[in-house]
């Protein structure tokens, strides 16, 4: 894709066209329906950069002092808009995955993979400066150089807190399953496992636009600290957003199980103490656990799960047997 194209969006968001780019643009939009689908989606983060707004613009003085003399003076909010937002369009393009599928360039990037694996917690230092704790059974990927372009995307898959180095002119966005984290420095929690019915995003510092992948007519909602909402993976909606404080538990070796099913609670447990459950026997798997264990081990989780929930449980080496357990009384 030719940086003309990018200038030509740029021009149009800013309502800065041209005769000749207004024409380009809607030739290049007209070209392919791929194009105006990237378009819009690109359409919604810029909308998203404006009301992203810095605390009162550090990158203002230097600006204004580096260009005073040939340049007008800029409120904070539309340098917000004309100068941050323009440094990343090109970041924010990548949201759409079309534009690297379809570009005519190669790609030939090398990608980085860190896993944790059961039983383990992984602390990563990125290329930028930000620092991931990857929950067991997790892994992310991102660019080996991606410090080279004008955002950074990291996918994710499983569980992860990152604190985002502050980079006014790089978006940091998370990519888990169908949603999309958009960020440029701050703290926060994604609870993303392929076999979880929910992802959750909890914000602990800072603020965070959370969207969903590929809907470009969804509105971005925006999450403060101590914020938490979820989405449901098969109906496709955001429940309402909730206060929780303790997104980041876990990393303390906090197990928090609130109204968790309970096949999904002992999956949790299975990674975080590289065990397997086998459930064939258990007959209730429709019940959900409310229990908090703070810094317990294995034994004594194990011992409260089965006289909470009335389950007979035998290890055997590795493997954890489950059968039996009692009604749920619409637990």
């Amino acid at each position: 894709m030719k940086d003309e194209i990018w200038n030509n969006i740029i021009k149009r968001f800013t309502d800065t066209e041209t005769i000749n780019s207004r024409q380009a643009l809607n030739s290049w939009l007209e070209e392919d329906s791929e194009h105006q689908k990237t378009f819009n989606e690109v359409e919604k983060i810029w909308k998203m950069t404006g009301q992203l707004m810095p605390e009162e613009s550090e990158a203002l003085p230097q600006f204004e002092s580096e260009h005073s003399s040939t340049a007008p003076k800029l409120t904070s909010r539309s340098f917000w808009q004309y100068g941050l937002a323009a440094a990343s369009i090109g970041a924010l393009l990548v949201l759409g995955s079309l534009f690297y599928r379809k570009s005519i360039i190669p790609q030939t990037s090398t990608y980085i993979t860190q896993t944790a694996a059961a039983g383990k917690l992984l602390e990563i230092n990125l290329p930028d400066g930000s620092k991931v704790n990857l929950n067991a059974g997790s892994s992310i990927r991102y660019k080996k150089d991606m410090l080279k372009d004008s955002s950074r995307i990291i996918q994710l898959s499983g569980e992860a807190f990152f604190d985002v180095k502050h980079q006014p002119s790089k978006p940091f966005v998370v990519e888990s399953r169908k949603i999309k984290t958009v960020v440029y420095g701050t703290s926060f929690n994604i609870r993303a496992y392929q076999n979880e019915k929910q992802i959750q995003i909890g914000v602990k510092t800072g603020k965070v636009g959370v969207l969903k992948s590929g809907s470009p007519t969804s509105a971005p909602i925006f999450l403060l600290p101590d914020h938490q909402i979820s989405f449901d993976n098969q109906t496709g909606q955001f429940a309402a957003v909730t206060n929780n404080p303790n997104v980041d538990a876990w990393k303390r070796g906090t197990l928090i199980f609130d109204q968790t099913p309970i096949i999904e609670a002992l999956e949790t447990i299975a990674r975080r103490f590289n065990v397997n459950f086998d459930t064939k026997g258990y007959q209730q798997s429709s019940c959900k656990l409310n229990a908090t264990f703070e810094n317990k081990d294995l034994k004594t989780i194990l011992k409260t799960i089965q006289t909470v929930m009335n389950i007979n449980i035998k290890q055997i080496d590795k493997t954890i047997y489950v059968k039996g357990g009692k009604a749920c009384n619409g637990n």
